[in-house]
């Protein structure tokens, strides 16, 4: 957990701004290992004390999403599958092979499809690409533990 928050996430957050920086669009894709938002866990809220065991579990831990949050923050990052679907629940990328999590979808959204925030707006008025969707390939490799995310691009050009 500390090599994690002092030592990775800042230096994916340096490499994300720096890209951004000379002025490209920016796509982080893939397996970030960490539940963002309680919607992203399919039992967070059914009872305080669940809650405080939960936090101690990898990837939910409040010091790893609150990491997350700021390299949403300070590098203009958005989520793609929250941007287009808001109000989506019951998606999730990642569940315990152990505890036979997926045939009942007991899950959490551990990959993610991160854009800069430009290429998720709609009325963006600039040129280069914009997140068209962005989708959880659940159906494929149904034995893994995890599911793919994958998004459509579109030109503004």
């Amino acid at each position: 957990l500390d090599y994690r928050v002092g030592e990775w996430d800042p230096a994916l957050r340096r490499h994300v701004r720096g890209a951004h920086a000379d002025g490209r669009a920016v796509c982080v894709i893939g397996d970030l290992n960490v539940a963002h938002l309680d919607a992203d866990i399919w039992n967070w809220g059914e009872s305080a004390s669940k809650n405080k065991a939960l936090e101690k579990g990898a990837g939910l831990t409040p010091q790893e999403r609150a990491s997350f949050a700021t390299l949403l923050a300070e590098c203009g990052l958005v989520d793609g599958f929250r941007a287009l679907h808001p109000d989506a629940s019951g998606c999730f990328s990642y569940w315990s092979v152990r505890a036979s999590g997926r045939p009942v979808n007991r899950g959490l959204r551990l990959d993610y499809a991160l854009v800069t925030a430009a290429m998720a707006s709609p009325d963006e008025a600039t040129s280069g690409w914009a997140l068209h969707d962005c989708f959880i390939l659940d159906e494929l490799n149904t034995r893994g533990d995890h599911a793919a995310v994958a998004i459509t691009l579109v030109s503004r050009a």
